[in-house]
């Protein structure tokens, strides 16, 4: 069956060049899935649901993320239709096939596998369910053939369905219980090999894991004082799980009886049902002679509440347990009276700093927990002895180690929550959290960040700014110009899809480098990326692999050479680019290089291919589009304003007309004047509609992500001009002593000087710095025109006042700030 299928119109760039590049005229619904159609023909709403549900899986470029969601609720909801025809022992297989197709192409991408094996394991719930005396001699082949697919597959894939949340052996229970009363039954061995492979799979994994006791007993230490361990972890230990391993694997699947033994022994979920009851044992009381009240219990269970979250093969409870991780917190710090807290706090920061290396996640979210009691607390000092207490704890760098073969930075995942964690905190009350802020701002600038587009934080910041940030404005504005996040377009949009495809197809896709550097850009997009230009630029002038190895696979690394067609002309044209008759000497200056005055120097460049040439000169317009992205510059400052003009900011057409005078002030003047404009917007009460233009691709590679879009939110999009605008003021406040002729002092030059100092102040108040000291000094110096025989030393003293401002100013915006945490954070990078 042939299906026409016509795109929805778009906007998005990245978008259109997906659909163009997965287009197909047609789609043809394979032939042996038509009985799936056929079945629910009479039924027309379930007949176009099916159809368009085939019509996905047989797409040559399917998308599983959409497609499993979708068969899932339609094989759960419409399965008495099929289940009661005559044609259903045929369906049954063709569903099961679809889920286990999922499960081949998935298996990359454990998400998506574990949604396909969840899926398939509820179809046969729900079908097993239906079973009875009469229908079980029709349906018994297509399960066993369906077991003997599941058992089919490697100890990898199948630990999937291990550990799934459907278990296995629930549905083979009740199919012994129908095959018990029913004497002619043939689907118990296929059902017995399969739950053998099962639970030896599940006996090894927990084998491999550390025995409970000896790690319990190893972590406790003085948690464990006159504590008896006696028997409970007897029933998870490595010698119970061995005896199970060897009663399973000398069983025969063939014997009779043989699935009821098997069933007899512990499952997964029996696994986890007493990892899950140990922490509430642990945290009973011990009463005994010598101790009468056990006054780590409750620490001992938190010990072992962290045990479980490290274990992935305890996924099922982790959102459980941490729910009673922080549940144990809170009740905790409730119980404590007011004078007991701070000795809590440092009890509990210390135990979740022994684990944290373990336990990242688990740890940054128990302390987002004690931060919102501590704040409940309403006590600016305890907020503070906590906040202090937090930075000590140490902060998640981005350790930033590579890419992998999908174009994904390698980094910390932990990173990007911690950053999160601090934020959350900083938002219950900002006012109080200048010492979070602080070291939130001095880890990211010491030891840089790694935010990737599909990470969307411009939501948080967005989400930053609609809460009372003007008391610590200055320090919002520190942190947030760190993150490289302010831009519209997710992914590759617009000329820089151009610049990078074209630089990429011009070899036809075969440069290696090259084809790598345009699909991290267009799939899995960061600040990175920019380094990663630079590192290309670098390779290409000294064609020394090494500069490459940060950020590429291994695999892509071995595949691109340094000698050949693709290198052999750039590495000469590179040389003579930073070479001694160059106007440019570092490739940082490739961002600033004039483009008529580039494009004149290349084209008088002898015995390089003019593709070559081509191609070097659309790196640069990458790098510049790049850098432009991630790193605020005011380079094409123009286009944005002009672009903010159309988006919610009118004012810029007024701005961009001020700037066509060539005089400093007036330049300066209209600058001040729309920042101030744009602060009262940040800065305001309201909030105001987020605009996301968010699509998700159809993957021509399962495994491999991909969001891109545009985001638009007005306090954000004004921030982001903040940032452009003052970077461009910052220019021409670095022209105003120029102003100033400082030859011959008369009264006209100290009239230019307070025009000066005003433009200066005016400028640093739009920054959230104000000084009581130069606002004073300042009238004074105003006010001396108007008084007679106003003596020089006065002046002098005018202007040591100035002086003073400025250090005080310093001091209060940062010294006082950074100070104490520097001496903390440094040791800790270092």
């Amino acid at each position: 069956m042939t299906t026409e299928h016509t795109p929805p119109e778009l906007e998005s760039d990245a978008l259109k060049a997906n659909l163009l590049e997965t287009a197909v005229d047609s789609v043809t619904i394979d032939d042996s899935l038509l009985p799936l159609l056929d079945i629910v023909t009479n039924y027309r709403g379930i007949s176009k649901n099916i159809e368009a549900l085939l019509y996905e899986v047989s797409h040559p470029f399917r998308n599983w993320k959409m497609i499993l969601p979708r068969l899932r609720s339609f094989v759960l909801k419409n399965i008495d239709h099929y289940f009661r025809h005559e044609q259903g022992p045929q369906a049954f297989p063709l569903f099961c096939g679809i889920f286990l197709k999922a499960v081949e192409d998935c298996r990359k991408n454990e998400p998506l596998l574990a949604t396909a094996m969840e899926g398939l394991l509820a179809y046969l719930d729900k079908q097993t369910s239906l079973l009875a005396d009469d229908s079980l001699p029709r349906y018994q082949t297509a399960l066993a053939a369906c077991f003997e697919r599941l058992r089919a597959l490697d100890d990898e894939v199948l630990l999937f369905l291990v550990q799934g949340h459907h278990p296995l052996g629930k549905i083979l229970a009740r199919l012994h219980g129908l095959c018990l009363a029913a004497p002619g039954c043939s689907g118990e061995t296929s059902a017995a090999r399969l739950l053998q492979r099962v639970l030896t799979l599940n006996y090894r994994y927990w084998l491999k894991e550390e025995d409970p006791l000896a790690w319990f007993t190893a972590q406790c230490g003085d948690l464990c004082m006159g504590w008896r361990s006696g028997t409970l972890f007897n029933a998870i230990s490595h010698q119970r799980l061995n005896e199970h391993l060897a009663a399973v694997t000398q069983l025969d699947p063939a014997a009779p009886g043989a699935l009821g033994a098997m069933l007899a022994l512990p499952n997964h979920m029996d696994i986890i049902r007493l990892y899950k009851e140990a922490p509430d044992r642990l945290g009973e009381e011990i009463a005994t002679e010598e101790l009468a009240m056990d006054r780590f219990a409750e620490n001992r269970k938190l010990l072992f509440l962290f045990r479980i979250m490290d274990t992935a093969g305890l996924g099922l409870i982790h959102e459980e347990t941490l729910r009673e991780i922080n549940r144990s917190l809170v009740q905790l710090i409730r119980q404590q009276t007011f004078e007991e807290i701070e000795r809590f706090l440092l009890t509990t920061l210390t135990l979740l700093k022994a684990n944290v290396k373990k336990y990242p996640h688990t740890s940054l979210q128990c302390i987002q927990v004690l931060g919102s009691e501590v704040f409940h607390r309403g006590n600016s000092r305890l907020v503070e002895t906590f906040l202090f207490e937090t930075v000590r704890f140490g902060f998640q760098y981005a350790n930033f180690q590579g890419l992998n073969d999908d174009w994904q930075p390698i980094t910390n995942p932990a990173h990007l929550d911690n950053i999160r964690v601090w934020l959350s905190l900083i938002m219950q009350e900002p006012k109080w959290c200048s010492t979070l802020f602080s070291a939130l701002i001095i880890n990211l600038k010491l030891s840089g960040t790694c935010v990737k587009d599909t990470d969307l934080f411009q939501r948080d910041i967005t989400q930053l700014l609609n809460h009372p940030i003007e008391p610590i404005y200055n320090l919002a504005k520190q942190f947030t110009k760190l993150m490289p996040v302010f831009f519209n377009e997710i992914g590759a949009e617009g000329q820089l899809r151009d610049v990078s495809t074209e630089l990429d197809e011009m070899h036809r896709r075969k440069d290696r480098l090259i084809h790598f550097l345009r699909k991290q850009s267009h799939v899995e997009s960061s600040n990175l990326i920019v380094d990663f230009i630079e590192a290309i630029f670098r390779f290409w002038q000294t064609l020394d692999k090494a500069a490459l190895a940060p950020y590429l696979p291994e695999e892509v690394l071995a595949e691109v050479s340094n000698q050949g067609l693709f290198v052999e002309d750039l590495h000469t044209l590179m040389g003579r680019v930073l070479g001694h008759d160059s106007p440019i000497s570092r490739i940082e200056e490739l961002l600033t290089w004039d483009d008529h005055r580039r494009d004149t120097w290349l084209a008088g460049q002898q015995g390089i291919k003019s593709e070559e040439i081509r191609r070097f000169t659309l790196m640069v317009e990458m790098y510049q589009l790049c850098h432009q992205k991630y790193n605020l510059g005011v380079q094409e400052i123009r286009q944005q304003l002009h672009l903010a003009a159309k988006s919610g900011f009118p004012e810029m057409e007024q701005l961009l007309g001020d700037l066509e005078i060539c005089d400093t002030f007036q330049c300066l003047e209209a600058l001040l004047d729309t920042l101030e404009s744009l602060k009262e917007t940040i800065q305001s009460p309201e909030k105001f509609e987020a605009k996301e233009d968010i699509y998700y691709k159809r993957h021509i590679a399962v495994d491999i992500p991909s969001v891109y879009g545009r985001y638009r939110e007005k306090k954000f999009d004004a921030l982001g001009l903040t940032f452009r605008l003052e970077n461009l003021a910052n220019v021409y406040l670095e022209k105003l002593p120029e102003t100033v002729n400082l030859a011959f002092i008369t009264r006209a030059t100290f009239i230019r000087i307070i025009k000066c100092l005003r433009l200066y102040l005016r400028a640093l108040k739009i920054d959230g710095i104000t000084s009581r000291r130069l606002e004073t000094y300042m009238s004074l110096l105003t006010s001396s025109f108007n008084i007679k025989r106003f003596s020089y030393t006065q002046y002098l003293d005018i202007f040591r006042g100035f002086t003073e401002g400025v250090k005080d100013i310093i001091y209060t915006y940062y010294t006082n700030i950074h100070e104490n945490n520097l001496s903390i954070i440094i040791p800790k990078i270092g």
